[in-house]
């Protein structure tokens, strides 16, 4: 059998997009561009991967732990069942820090709740030098991913294990960037059960590690500091209220993604108000 014949009978088993990236990274497949040169013929071993390939994305995995790789911000990162996969709608937020580090010449930067370590990656990746970029998580197998993605990039990140902010010391950073887990748990279904629920699940509507990042994030950042945070599309309304509740930040913009939903906010440290970190 050809390429060609097994993609005119499974095509519509996938994304576009999901089975370009498939082929693309399967080994034996890996040097296919374009059309994948569909006269390519399928030998028993490759046949055997596709089929495997095909069982496990219809039962819903999605298609970056299957091939253990995800592509973000340009960049390839290892990622499996251990790590949350990165999104497109967090590059937006890797673009706004780099904005904002770039504009206020800062240079001590944090990427809290790191999983696989992209967004770290991501800063110093482009900004080399200019930056100190440290990478926490509450789990250590995050951090062992992390760690392979940095050794794969050849970067200077420096890991902790960490809850939250509880490892750090006050006035530490001039930014922190977090994509926290944000999802109710009623609406992880589909492929994000495959995802780690530490990753993913939060109480209080999707807010609850949002407002504890908030809380303690004003001790940890020093003077005129700023926190860019992740969001779910429904949180603009309850965190805008929380914000103005806690009265720790100076709310200076709404990001929006791809779609045209809120997806993150850029907070800078209000020195009028103090908070410690062990505020609940």
């Amino acid at each position: 059998m050809k390429l060609r014949a097994w993609l005119n009978s499974n095509r519509k088993v996938f994304l576009d997009r999901d089975l370009s990236y498939l082929l693309r990274n399967l080994p034996g497949f890996d040097k296919l561009r374009g059309d994948f040169r569909e006269d390519v013929f399928l030998n028993k071993t490759r046949l055997k991967r596709l089929e495997e390939i095909k069982r496990l994305y219809a039962e819903g995995m999605p298609a970056a732990y299957i091939i253990y790789k995800e592509e973000f911000f340009g960049l390839e990162f290892e990622v499996n069942p251990q790590v949350l996969i990165p999104r497109k709608e967090t590059e937006l937020i890797v673009e706004k820090a780099i904005e904002i580090i770039r504009d206020k010449h800062l240079s001590r930067v944090l990427d809290l709740g790191c999983g696989c370590g992209n967004i770290a990656i991501s800063i110093k990746k482009f900004l080399k030098a200019k930056v100190t970029v440290f990478a926490s998580d509450l789990s250590f197998n995050g951090l062992r991913v992390a760690k392979k993605n940095l050794i794969r990039h050849n970067l200077d990140v420096k890991l902790v294990n960490s809850d939250l902010l509880m490892s750090f010391k006050k006035k530490t950073f001039d930014l922190i960037v977090s994509n926290p887990p944000y999802v109710e748990k009623r609406f992880i279904r589909g492929s994000l059960g495959y995802e780690p629920r530490l990753a993913l699940n939060a109480k209080d509507k999707g807010m609850f590690f949002i407002k504890k990042i908030l809380k303690q994030g004003y001790s940890c950042l020093k003077k005129d500091g700023f926190i860019i945070i992740e969001i779910g599309y429904n949180h603009k309304k309850l965190l805008d209220s929380f914000i103005k509740e806690l009265g720790f930040y100076d709310l200076l913009e709404w990001i929006k993604d791809y779609s045209g939903h809120w997806r993150g906010v850029l907070l800078k440290k209000n020195e009028g108000r103090g908070a410690t970190r062990d505020e609940e």
